[in-house]
């Protein structure tokens, strides 16, 4: 399954983790330098190795919806993976926890990222019934912050804590990731895309 948006003449889209972008993610992790894990809240320590990594994200591939209790779904510009959304602590019908990563830093600050968070939000809600779903950025990040921010999300609480088994324990800013925020926010960026083509 594909979701997709147009943005100013670019197709943006999710789709599912697929056999092909696990190198992708792996090389993500292993050559991100320490001042971005760090960035991140990222404890370089807890990193897995490259084949605990693929062991893992290969079983991704095989599982039920129903009993997952993690989901990627990879981020493609005009077709090209770019990044990715990952949703952890899946509680089906209830609730998880999304995290989002770009890989390629040249598609960084072109109004992408809220579309394609927005997008993996809604596949999210759809494949697992969800009722809740957040998502806590190290408070002291800037680029994740400024996109939730930007989307509309309701900033919840700032709290010390691990978000993640990745994770350092740092200061979180936790934010209700909204169905009808994330869908609002895809219509408006579909009406202004809308305004500028008729102008």
């Amino acid at each position: 399954m594909t979701a997709k948006k147009i943005l100013n003449g670019v197709g943006l889209s999710v789709r599912a983790l697929s056999l092909d972008d696990i190198p992708l993610i792996v090389n993500y992790w292993l050559q991100s330098s320490p001042e971005n894990l760090v960035r991140m809240g990222v404890d370089k320590l807890k990193i897995p190795t490259a084949s605990q990594f693929e062991k893992g994200l290969r079983s991704l591939l095989e599982q039920d919806s129903q009993e997952a209790r993690t989901s990627y779904r990879i981020w493609l510009v005009d077709g090209l993976p770019i990044g990715f959304s990952s949703l952890k602590n899946i509680q089906y019908e209830q609730s998880g926890e999304m995290h989002l990563h770009i890989w390629d830093a040249s598609f960084t600050g072109k109004g992408y990222g809220p579309v394609l968070f927005c997008l993996s939000a809604q596949s999210f809600y759809e494949a697992f019934k969800l009722k809740a779903v957040k998502c806590e950025p190290r408070a002291s990040n800037p680029l994740p912050n400024k996109m939730l921010q930007k989307v509309g999300f309701p900033l919840v609480e700032t709290r010390i804590a691990a978000s993640s088994e990745l994770s350092l324990v740092c200061e979180l800013n936790q934010y209700n990731i909204r169905l009808d925020v994330a869908s609002g926010y895809l219509q408006s960026a579909a009406d202004a895309v809308e305004e500028v083509g008729l102008l």
